[in-house]
């Protein structure tokens, strides 16, 4: 049975300030974590992509502050635009804060060439870059000194603080990519699958992650959706949702309403559920089977259009399905000051 999170891409909706919306985020998370939600997930995106969130784990930070058992991860952290000791250091960091509630999510990042010359990558190198700080991290947190000689980075006995307090295995979450599967089958990391990918894509990678990983392994699915007290209610004020990310994603200028023809199959195509909790957690079943036994799906309820008063009810009327859907409780918090 799949574990349950939130999971946030930071879009605004019209009139909304990017303060307004993480004093929305703070507050859905906080009840979230009340209600017995798994985790939490937040994207990185900068300057002027979509999205209100250039630095995860400084939000994520403001968040492990404010609850008390929610995990906390990264959806992702774009690897290349970072200095990896750095990196290493900010994530070890944040798990020590939070008592181990970190789910570190990393991968290549999107752009394209002049938004990756900000950061001083070209779009041929992203994936090495990625598969190096990949590599440097696993020796920060399993090692606690970094010994690398590569083609972007270069360190010769760096020690890093503050000492990680649990294993890269049990920290590291790897996006779907070029990377993933090497990784999995290499180090054990947990796979991270994105919405927007196509059902056969999703599919395909999912298979050669489990025949790499076997039992041990582990995948979380990010969707989108809303819940409402009826399925009429959730269809009506999910409407400019799943019409701007049809726009976004799909490239299709659709103007229906809730009841229009187009609606649930756009819905399929975008991975959204939308209904009542029990419609929801429903669909939740099917992506599990479909996916052989996904353990963990982190579903978005905020979104462009969507009113902070109908994220807080959609948290609060699904939260009576998480008993059913997640047979585990949450991963275990780890106390890094009694084990130091």
């Amino acid at each position: 049975m799949p574990r349950i999170d939130l999971f946030y891409y930071g879009d605004t909706s019209p009139g909304q300030s990017a303060a307004e919306l993480y004093r929305d985020i703070e507050e859905q998370v906080v009840l979230g974590d009340q209600l017995g939600y798994n985790g939490v997930w937040v994207t990185e995106h900068h300057l002027d992509m979509r999205g209100e969130i250039p630095d995860p784990l400084l939000l994520l930070a403001r968040l492990s502050g404010v609850t008390s058992r929610i995990r906390l991860g990264t959806s992702i952290v774009c690897a290349p635009f970072y200095h990896p000791i750095r990196l290493a250091e900010s994530a070890l960091l944040l798990d020590a804060l939070s008592g181990g509630r970190l789910d570190l999510g990393v991968g290549s990042g999107v752009g394209d060439d002049r938004f990756l010359s900000v950061w001083g990558v070209t779009r041929a190198e992203s994936s090495a870059r990625a598969a190096e700080v990949f590599e440097i991290l696993r020796q920060a947190i399993d090692i606690g000194a970094v010994n690398f000689h590569g083609e972007f980075y270069d360190f010769t006995d760096v020690i890093v603080s503050p000492p990680a307090g649990r294993s890269a295995r049990d920290l590291i979450w790897a996006a779907a990519g070029r990377n993933a599967i090497p990784l999995a089958e290499k180090h054990g990391y947990r796979l991270m699958i994105p919405r927007p990918l196509p059902l056969e894509e999703r599919l395909r990678i999912n298979r050669d992650y489990r025949a790499v990983t076997g039992e041990s392994g582990e995948v979380i699915h990010l969707r989108s959706g809303l819940v409402a007290a009826t399925r009429e209610q959730a269809r009506r004020d999910s409407v400019e949702f799943l019409r701007e990310y049809a726009r976004i994603y799909l490239k299709v200028d659709w103007r229906g309403g809730p009841d229009s023809a187009q609606f649930d199959e756009i819905a399929e195509q975008l991975s959204f559920a939308i209904g009542t909790a029990g419609d929801v957690a429903e669909k939740f079943w099917d992506w599990t089977a479909q996916f052989d036994g996904t353990e963990q799906t982190a579903i978005q309820f905020q979104g462009p259009g969507v009113s902070h008063a109908n994220v807080l009810k959609a948290i609060e009327l699904f939260a009576d399905e998480l008993p059913g859907l997640q047979a585990v409780s949450s991963a275990p918090t780890v106390d890094l000051a009694a084990s130091a």
